[in-house]
């Protein structure tokens, strides 16, 4: 939905006399995040419901739940396109390319009814290999390149955007840009403040989860790292967000949280964190934990506003993110998720403010372009050429 709303401002800059039908399915419109989009911008932008698509394609769920998925979605906008009118219509903009997918996308080259259209991809992970980026290898994503490539060249696709830095290079074809994972410059607190708010000894070194706490973030490798760093290190592990409880739970009542916790080194923020109400947690954090579990090889918000406020991070070294790290040398990558692999990067990073810093820094120019402004540039600058050739 963010990615969405940073659309939306573009739109409401830089297209003149845009108006905006944002389908969506019935359970979004209802939701406030939902709402709060459509009271900010219901003078151009009208909400509607996109048909629901109750029967399955037996062919697509071969394949798994997510192609069938992606395939109700292609039937529902299909369908919405009859109900709106295709003369109602001079542009589709698909804000996550995934959601219809390129598998879909290939099969049916006229859903948009030859209209120009443009999308950003979240997701693609075909490119990995050719771009040096670790990570394992699937067959589906001989499927995703060769559908790739049908995709691009469908001559009504006016802007392939993407999130992944590595993505335009690595396949180079004039119609693909960089849309930088968007994020506004962060207005951190005072340190000492934001330790009190949140709870947080004002001595220690903090290590920062911060977002949706659930299984992708490795929250039980870290807690193992931490219960064995050096008997030196004063180290806390601050969780700020709401947890997944299914998947943290365990973890959170196990031995290794209660001891942490009992010694004051393990401090919980089980709630949404509001910005503009409550001070960022990254004001009280000397380095970001942005280690997830190893299937996730994409590019991260958090990693983006951990660098943009300054924080050395953690992650683990493959996938985009580490390639980010190591290359713009802005935190420690790691090959192993051994706790003594973590507690040893744990120990270095609180053992010295001066790399740190450097690493902070570094991450701070390294992601300085991530503004929403450079997000959805190309994306309205296309709309704008599209509608211009009408």
């Amino acid at each position: 939905m963010e990615h969405v709303r940073r659309l939306l401002q573009a739109i409401d800059r830089h297209v003149m006399g845009a108006r905006v039908i944002l389908l969506t399915s019935a359970e979004a419109v209802v939701h406030p995040n939902c709402q709060r989009l459509h009271a900010d911008f219901g003078r151009f932008v009208t909400l509607r419901v996109a048909p629901l698509i109750a029967a399955g394609n037996s062919l697509f769920r071969m394949l798994g739940a997510f192609y069938e998925r992606q395939w109700k979605n292609a039937e529902s906008l299909n369908q919405a396109f009859s109900e709106i009118g295709p003369g109602n219509i001079d542009f589709i903009l698909l804000p996550h390319l995934e959601a219809i997918g390129l598998l879909h996308l290939g099969l049916r080259p006229h859903l948009f009814r030859g209209k120009p259209w443009a999308t950003i991809a979240i997701a693609v992970r075909f490119h990995h290999r050719q771009a040096g980026i670790p990570g394992p290898a699937r067959w589906v994503d001989h499927l995703q390149r060769l559908f790739f490539w049908k995709v691009v060249r469908n001559r009504k696709l006016a802007c392939f955007g993407t999130v992944d830095p590595f993505f335009a290079s690595a396949v180079h074809h004039p119609v693909v840009v960089h849309c930088p994972d968007p994020c506004e410059p962060p207005v951190l607190g005072d340190a000492a403040r934001a330790r009190v708010v949140y709870g947080v000894r004002p001595e220690t070194c903090v290590v920062l989860v911060f977002g949706f706490i659930d299984g992708r973030k490795c929250v039980d490798v870290l807690l193992e790292g931490a219960a064995r760093v050096a008997a030196d290190v004063d180290l806390t592990i601050l969780l700020a967000g709401p947890q997944h409880s299914g998947h943290v739970a365990p973890i959170l009542n196990g031995e290794t949280a209660r001891t942490l916790r009992d010694q004051g080194r393990l401090v919980e923020v089980n709630r949404f964190i509001l910005t503009g109400q409550d001070i960022d947690p990254m004001s009280a954090a000397d380095i970001a934990w942005v280690f997830y579990e190893p299937h996730f090889v994409y590019s991260s918000s958090v990693l983006v506003r951990s660098a943009l406020s300054g924080k050395a991070v953690i992650v683990r070294r493959q996938g985009v993110m580490g390639r980010q790290v190591e290359e713009n040398k802005c935190g420690l990558a790691l090959s192993s998720d051994s706790p003594d692999a973590v507690a040893a990067a744990l120990t270095q990073l609180a053992r010295s403010p001066a790399l740190r810093k450097e690493m902070g820094e570094n991450g701070a120019r390294a992601f300085a372009g991530n503004t929403p402004e450079a997000f959805a540039r190309p994306i309205v600058d296309s709309i704008n050429q599209a509608l211009a050739a009408r």
